[in-house]
């Protein structure tokens, strides 16, 4: 269970951030996009944000220290959006550099909101342990 939902946060983040990025692109190119092209993109970042929810799961492993695990869960990351821009040809309308400025910024916001996320549930937590000592 907890593999799909990391496939499915992973498409909604991604699916989001596609939508903005290519409205964006359009807009500052005054581009016009054909159907199979909006197609294409859509089933890219689909593919993209399961594989990066897969790639989260990383996180589980107790053995290696949080920052090798987020050292790790970035490179892959940025390999992927790689991958994904080369198959895409985001290069074409932007550069490598636009294209990892907007994944470093993505990977920013999503883990802020992760993060208070995560802090939200740990108070939740640390409110139950102390109901239970009473």
């Amino acid at each position: 269970m907890r593999i799909l939902s990391m496939m499915i946060i992973g498409l909604l983040i991604s699916l989001s951030s596609s939508y903005v990025l290519v409205t964006i692109s359009i807009v500052s190119n005054n581009a016009v996009v054909t159907g199979p092209e909006l197609l294409e993109q859509i089933i890219i970042a689909a593919i993209l944000g399961i594989v990066i929810g897969l790639l989260s799961l990383i996180f589980e492993l107790e053995r290696l220290l949080f920052t090798i695990q987020l050292a790790l869960h970035f490179l892959a990351v940025t390999l992927c959006v790689f991958i994904a821009g080369y198959f895409g040809r985001w290069f074409e309308h932007s550069g490598m550099f636009y294209v990892f400025v907007s994944e470093v910024i993505i990977y920013s916001i999503v883990w802020c909101i992760l993060y208070v996320l995560q802090i939200n549930d740990i108070e939740k937590i640390n409110q139950e342990l102390q109901k239970r000592k009473q």
